[in-house]
C-alpha cells in the first residue's frame, strides 16, 4: 500500500492513487490531476458523494487555506471526479 491521504468529503482515509488531488494554484481551486503541482493541496474521492460532500461541509476554502472558492472552481471539481470515477 502506497500513501494515504484523506478525502475531504466523507474524511476516510485511503491510497492516496484513489483520490483525486485539487490545488491551491493564485488565490484558486485547481484539478491536479497529474499529482504534481506545488503548493497546498486537498484529496477527494473520485465519486460524485464525497464531491458533493466536500462542498456542503465548505472544506475546500479550508483545506486549500484559501479565502473562498468559485462555483466554477467547483464544476471542474465534479467534473473530474466524476470522469475519473467512470474511467477507473
Amino acid at each position: 500500500m502506497g500513501p494515504t491521504r484523506r478525502c475531504v468529503g466523507c474524511g476516510h482515509s485511503d491510497d492516496k492513487a484513489n483520490l483525486l488531488r485539487i490545488a491551491a494554484s493564485e488565490g484558486r481551486a485547481v484539478v491536479d490531476a497529474s499529482a504534481s503541482r506545488p503548493g497546498r493541496g486537498a484529496y477527494v474521492h473520485r465519486n460524485r458523494e464525497c464531491v458533493e460532500q466536500s462542498i456542503h461541509r465548505r472544506a475546500w476554502a479550508r483545506a486549500l487555506r484559501i479565502a473562498r472558492v468559485d462555483a466554477q472552481d467547483l464544476d471542474a471539481i465534479a467534473t473530474s471526479a466524476v470522469e475519473n470515477d467512470r474511467k477507473g
